[in-house]
């Protein structure tokens, strides 16, 4: 099976479930059972999970891999840019309340910050599926393919765990993300002026300022700054190495 096929077709799974969610009407009662049954596992294992879908963190995941194969820097901004435009255009167009601005605080587990508003779709369950989609079609293994999407599954699940967004705002922002993380591959392959060097070095050199400020990045969300500082050096050494082999090229 094609990893973009496997994609797709998660991404149409996900969005059936979202379509059960809405006619049954159970949104919030499945956003409760999950929190309330998530409490299991550790706070910092949630806030980890969750800060692993942050923009910053798939920022450092792609310049990691980027620095090594440096097409990803042309798809990635293209992913970037397109996703920042769908998820903030959504939530600015539909303004959902979050679960803290509507549900009586006892009756749910809040872990890091107490967000209320733009919760429709899930911005963070969007960045965690579609990196995982756009490193899933550059590699030809199903085996890795599902691996990145179980991960990138469970961190958009700590959207619900830390009492960020409910079931819906995470099924469909994971099955958007799917989507738009094969369409930016696909989009770039087929752009010739989107894979030129130069835009390649553009995107590298804002990923190592990012990368930079990731060092220092405060989440608001407990024990996440070791993930964020190995993040981030991770991602700094890898582009070391693609610096230092461009600048080499350039002095020819």
């Amino acid at each position: 099976m094609r990893n973009d096929t496997l994609l797709f077709g998660t991404a149409l799974a996900l969005l059936f479930a979202a379509a059960i969610v809405a006619s049954q009407g159970t949104n919030e009662a499945l956003f409760l059972w999950f929190n309330r049954e998530a409490a299991i596992l550790p706070d910092v294992f949630w806030a980890n999970m969750t800060f692993a879908a942050d923009t910053l963190f798939a920022v450092a995941v792609i310049a990691a891999v980027g620095g090594r194969h440096p097409h990803m820097f042309n798809s990635g901004i293209v992913l970037l840019i397109t996703g920042a435009l769908f998820v903030h255009g959504l939530k600015f167009w539909f303004e959902i309340p979050r679960p803290p601005a509507v549900l009586d605080p006892g009756t749910f587990h809040l872990i890091g910050p107490k967000l209320t508003n733009h919760a429709f779709p899930s911005g963070h369950s969007f960045t965690a599926l579609a990196t995982a989609a756009l490193l899933a079609v550059n590699i030809r293994s199903n085996a890795g393919a599902i691996a990145l999407i179980l991960v990138a599954l469970i961190a958009a699940l700590s959207r619900a765990a830390v009492a960020a967004h409910w079931p819906l705002d995470i099924l469909v922002g994971s099955a958007a993300g799917l989507m738009i993380g094969v369409l930016a591959q696909r989009l770039t392959n087929n752009t010739w002026w989107l894979q030129g060097e130069g835009l390649q070095r553009f995107t590298a050199a804002i990923m190592t300022i990012a990368c930079i400020s990731l060092l220092f990045h405060d989440s608001r969300y407990p024990g996440t700054r070791p993930l964020a500082v190995a993040a981030g050096l991770i991602a700094l050494l890898s582009l070391a190495g693609y610096w230092k082999t461009t600048l080499l090229r350039l002095r020819k």
